[in-house]
């Protein structure tokens, strides 16, 4: 693994925090390194020619920090290792000769995971070094003794309402928060080729459902969110994620919703927008999320749940927005979350559901888990490097109607597994909803 200088540096000043909690007799909880350990599982399957099943436990994205923290930091970091041993850090199953066996195959195209990840070591590829230092904030802000320290929880909601004449166009995108680098042979990276196209489109309103990385940092909320956002006229929202957890929320709210660019939000990560008989209900499932890594996604809160309790009681026809998941990537079944938006609403469901997390876009049917009474989205495509998912390729028609699967153009050899990233502008108009999807490159993908 290449580490930069400036990855080692930040790895050295986090490790030093680890360190002093170690001299205490601190530990780290087992909670949180099974999901590794679960993790690490699927990488071996995956790489073995056993691809795992859907709901394999284990995140694929957490599938090599084990054998990188236990085997693969630079020399000048190795006493790193025997800190987090110290703080009760498993080995990792990965044998040496078999990584550098993978690694031939991983430094180039990369390997597709089922749902469409791509591990590769290329830029926001699953194997970029970067990545690391999201689990090591994550077991920073999980301290007993020195964490990062939690942002308070706002409870001020932005209640935006409009009243356009005939229509509002809305911008929607996912897991963006790469900012500006060179991505083989294409103009930009993926997120600014995407913020070009919905600049094109002159919408009224953004909305980004979350993702800024590697962990949500100040300065990465400036560098690769505030500093590229394209600006609407009406408003502009970003939404709390797991990655932005990393950092206990601070970059988010300090950061990102301190800046002009988010004032619209009243630096609250909940929200509404409402026009005509459209009411669009923004709702933070980072936050209060006791899953580990905050890879699962909650609505626990009272607060979050009163407002969408009342948004649903003005008989209004509700767009429901969050980072995490209501179904799994196949729509087979529903999420944690999911079942608690239906607490919470009784059983009745909002018209619509947008979210991100996975890096994916998939328009779900009515023979996915959600059923016919609510048209679910997932769209987190907008960035990080994928492929085109073999579970969707094989998914019922009536579970998943479409999902992005449109090769690179011209990919260079490391690009080669790659399909083109994207986002959505939906259109209210007082007769429904259209919902056009676009890929990166301003080509149409799919209009409802």
């Amino acid at each position: 693994m290449n580490f930069t200088t400036t990855e080692q540096a930040n790895l050295e000043q986090k490790g030093l925090t680890l360190q002093a909690h170690a001299e205490v007799g601190g530990q780290i909880s087992d909670s949180h390194w099974i999901p590794l350990v679960e993790s690490e599982q699927l990488l071996i399957d995956l790489m073995s020619g056993d691809p795992p099943a859907p709901d394999a436990p284990g995140h694929i994205e957490l599938s090599w920090v084990l054998y990188t923290l236990n085997h693969d930091l630079p020399p000048n970091l190795q006493w790193l290792v025997d800190v987090l041993r110290r703080l009760g850090m498993p080995p990792s199953r990965i044998q040496p000769a078999d990584w550098q066996k993978w690694m031939t195959q991983l430094a180039g195209a990369g390997v597709l995971y089922g749902d469409g990840t791509l591990l590769a070591v290329a830029p926001y590829a699953q194997l970029d070094p970067g990545w690391l230092l999201s689990a090591i904030d994550y077991f920073i802000l999980k301290n007993v003794h020195w964490p990062i320290g939690l942002h308070p929880f706002a409870n001020k909601p932005k209640r935006l309402q409009l009243t356009q004449p005939t229509s509002l166009k809305i911008a929607v995108l996912g897991d963006c928060g790469t900012g500006p680098y060179q991505d083989g042979n294409l103009a930009n990276s993926p997120s600014q080729l995407v913020f070009d196209q919905i600049k094109s489109l002159s919408p009224d309103i953004i909305i980004h459902l979350g993702d800024v990385y590697y962990s949500g940092t100040a300065a990465e909320e400036t560098k690769k969110l505030v500093n590229c956002w394209p600006t609407a006229g009406l408003g502009n929202f970003t939404m709390n994620s797991n990655h932005e957890m990393y950092d206990g929320a601070n970059g988010l709210f300090k950061t990102a919703l301190g800046s002009p660019a988010f004032g619209d939000q009243q630096k609250t990560t909940y929200f509404s927008v409402e026009w005509g008989d459209w009411l669009i209900v923004g709702l933070d499932s980072a936050y209060y999320d006791p899953s580990s890594f905050f890879m699962t996604g909650a609505l626990t809160d009272p607060a979050q749940k009163a407002f969408l309790q009342q948004a649903m009681a003005t008989g209004k026809k509700v767009i429901l927005m969050t980072h995490h998941c209501g179904m799994n990537v196949t729509g087979s079944a529903t999420t944690p979350l999911w079942q608690n938006v239906s607490d919470a609403l009784g059983g009745h469901m909002p018209a619509y559901w947008y979210w991100g997390h996975e890096h994916n876009g998939i328009v779900y049917g009515p023979g996915a888990a959600c059923g016919d009474k609510i048209e679910c989205r997932c769209l987190g495509n907008a960035a990080i490097p994928i492929g085109n998912s073999s579970w969707l390729q094989a998914a019922n028609k009536s579970a998943v109607r479409f999902y992005t699967d449109a090769p690179l153009d011209q990919p260079t050899p490391p690009q080669a597994l790659r399909v083109k990233n994207g986002f959505a502008l939906l259109e209210l108009s007082h007769s429904g909803l259209t919902e056009t999807w676009y890929y990166q490159d301003g080509t149409q993908a799919w209009q409802s």
